[in-house]
């Protein structure tokens, strides 16, 4: 199932990465809901496509995007982004064969917390994948290659290009992750429970709502570029006090101040540090450069994070079928088709809710807690023991 409103706003309006991912069905049936979903130019969801398979397998994912090609055609310039799934890499190649593949790099993490388990691992991986800059990367996956081998040898065979930013080949915009899909199974999480109809009624409820909504913010917003664009630069404009600019020509800069100098390109739009032209959004150093000949931010920042661009993706309704059940014109051979119902068993024990938290949650929320709570006697209120053991007086 695609919404044509959605769609026409993708190939006008939006990133052309492609954030696909499936999730288990919970109703009596079963199956998986496949998702595609784009990121608008406010970092908000835009769902492009769903189908119902059942279950994830080679051929669910290549019906999966033959479908999703018919309105999305292949293109050199399109990127997918989704977890490392094979079935979902034979598909995009068969179907995609000229689009570009990157691969999640929570799902890499996590598999390195899984299968390596010595201190530090996770986040020398990560420090790699993250670095714009080729030189950083290779420093990084030097040290991690002399601590450990055997991990280098299995970060190759992930493919560097498809888990490293400074790496891959495509324009991806900085999306690095599936979570954008994740986070739409994630709103269907009650849905997920009904039968296929009234699932993806559902699922149309709730993009009626999100392109309402967003219409409404959008037309309210008076500056030129969207809500979370304008909050990024403003915090860029911040770190890019003291800098000093040197200019080389009318475009080009050296901008002095930070870490290590950066060469800035406004007419290519490109900057050492890498975050301008794989983000298209002017970074830190690029904007005292901007400022520096009297020219406004927004002009060097690509055309989907505009408030124009915003509005227009939302132009449209995604509308509900105005016909009621019992008046649609159903085909002849649709009546007469007998479609049995796939066999089902219920599981054993009460229904899960919510995903199991994954090794790398489990790492990142611990890294996210300050100082790890103390336990305290309930008896003399002290740290250090419990009940049991304390000998204070009362």
């Amino acid at each position: 199932m695609s919404f044509g409103q959605s769609v026409r706003g993708f190939h006008s309006h939006m990133r052309r990465v492609i954030v696909v991912d499936g999730t288990f069905l919970k109703n009596k049936y079963k199956g998986v809901l496949l998702v595609a979903t784009a990121v608008d130019g406010n970092s908000n969801l835009y769902p492009i496509a769903f189908g119902v398979a059942d279950s994830e397998n080679e051929e669910s994912w290549e019906w999966f995007f033959r479908q999703l090609s018919v309105v999305i055609p292949d293109s050199k310039d399109l990127a997918f982004v989704s977890d490392r799934h094979a079935s979902i890499a034979k598909a995009i190649r068969d179907v995609y064969p000229r689009s570009k593949h990157r691969i999640c790099i929570h799902y890499l993490l996590t598999n390195v917390v899984k299968f390596f388990r010595t201190k530090g691992f996770t986040a020398l991986v990560e420090k790699a994948s993250k670095a714009y800059r080729y030189s950083e990367f290779q420093e990084r996956f030097t040290e991690i290659v002399a601590i450990s081998p055997t991990l280098g040898r299995y970060l190759q065979e992930a493919d560097v290009r498809k888990w490293a930013r400074s790496l891959f080949p495509g324009s991806r915009y900085d999306i690095r992750t599936n979570n954008p899909a994740e986070s739409i199974n994630s709103a269907l999480r009650s849905p997920r429970q009904f039968p296929v109809i009234p699932l993806l009624d559902s699922i149309r409820e709730m993009m009626t709502r999100w392109f309402y909504e967003r219409r409404m913010l959008s037309s309210k917003h008076i500056d030129p570029l969207t809500v979370k664009v304008e909050k990024k630069i403003d915090r860029r404009i911040v770190k890019a006090r003291g800098f000093q600019v040197q200019k080389v020509d009318n475009f080009r800069s050296l901008v002095k101040g930070d870490i290590y100098d950066c060469h800035v390109d406004l007419e290519t739009r490109t900057c050492t540090c890498g975050k301008f032209d794989l983000g298209k959004i002017p970074c830190r150093h690029a904007i005292p450069a901007i400022y520096s000949r009297g020219m406004e931010v927004h002009r060097f920042t690509d055309g989907v994070y505009s408030t124009a661009t915003w509005r227009a993706a939302y132009a449209e309704s995604i509308n509900p079928i105005p016909v009621p059940e019992a008046e649609w014109n159903v085909p002849d051979e649709v009546k007469l088709a007998k479609i049995l119902p796939p066999e089902s068993r219920k599981s054993a024990g009460r229904p899960v809710k919510r995903r199991y938290e994954t090794v790398e949650d489990k790492i990142r929320s611990s890294q996210g807690s300050t100082k790890k709570k103390k336990h305290k006697c309930s008896r003399c209120g002290m740290e250090g023991h419990k009940r049991g053991t304390c000998d204070k007086p009362i």
